[in-house]
């Protein structure tokens, strides 16, 4: 069984080859900048996140007519 994709979902995103590009908090600063933007245009409800040196986590939902692809692509 396929899930809609406005349920809420969990998210991955991984660097290149796992290099730890994201080691400076002010590499941080601008995901979660990102994310604050799509939560305050209604594009997601952001419902949990890690943001590691290599890598992030997300539980999100997308909202409206949103997709998955767009908020990536947002992102």
């Amino acid at each position: 069984m396929k899930h809609p994709v406005f349920w809420p979902q969990f998210y991955t995103a991984t660097i290149l080859e796992w290099k730890h590009l994201l080691k400076q908090d002010k590499y941080k600063d601008k995901i979660i900048e990102s994310l604050q933007f799509l939560v305050h245009e209604k594009r997601i409800t952001l419902y949990a996140f890690v943001i590691m040196s290599n890598h992030m986590h997300l539980i999100w939902q997308p909202l409206h007519e949103f997709t998955p692809d767009d908020i990536q692509h947002s992102l």
